[in-house]
């Protein structure tokens, strides 16, 4: 199931966010933005941490936008490299993470998708949620 996130980051508003692994980490969500030219990218990764977060990226569809390709491994100084959990070459410089560390869920956003509330259905209660019946699941604080 694709799932998507809508939140508010900076006044603006987000829509269809892609979720990079939702029901995760109790629904811990950060959004993870990642720039370089004119219109950024974003995304959610559910971890316990940044560090979490950024390895969830890089191992995801979107991880491309991060992973150092071998061919040009030789432009990273190994004192300088970055390593995600499964041992690649990251390059971060164009990778921004938001969220609250330290709270329940550090980027709060509501889930979309097929067989959520139309109203959407808040990180934590999707992670908690029964399969069999989600529509008695409570989407607002």
């Amino acid at each position: 199931m694709c799932i998507t996130a809508t939140g508010k980051f900076g006044g603006h508003e987000l829509k269809d966010v892609p979720v990079l692994n939702p029901g995760d980490w109790f629904g811990k969500t950060w959004l993870l933005e990642i720039g370089g030219s004119y219109w950024p990218l974003f995304l959610i990764a559910v971890s316990d941490s940044v560090q979490d977060a950024i390895d969830v990226l890089a191992d995801s569809k979107f991880g491309s936008n991060i992973i150092v390709d071998d061919t040009d491994l030789s432009d990273y100084p190994e004192e300088n490299r970055h390593y995600s959990g499964s041992g690649r070459v990251l390059d971060l410089d164009h990778l921004l993470i938001h969220g609250q560390d330290g709270g329940e869920c550090p980027f709060p956003c509501l889930y979309h998708g097929e067989g959520l509330p139309e109203a959407g259905m808040k990180p934590g209660d999707y992670w908690r949620r029964d399969d069999t019946d989600v529509s008695s699941i409570p989407t607002k604080s």
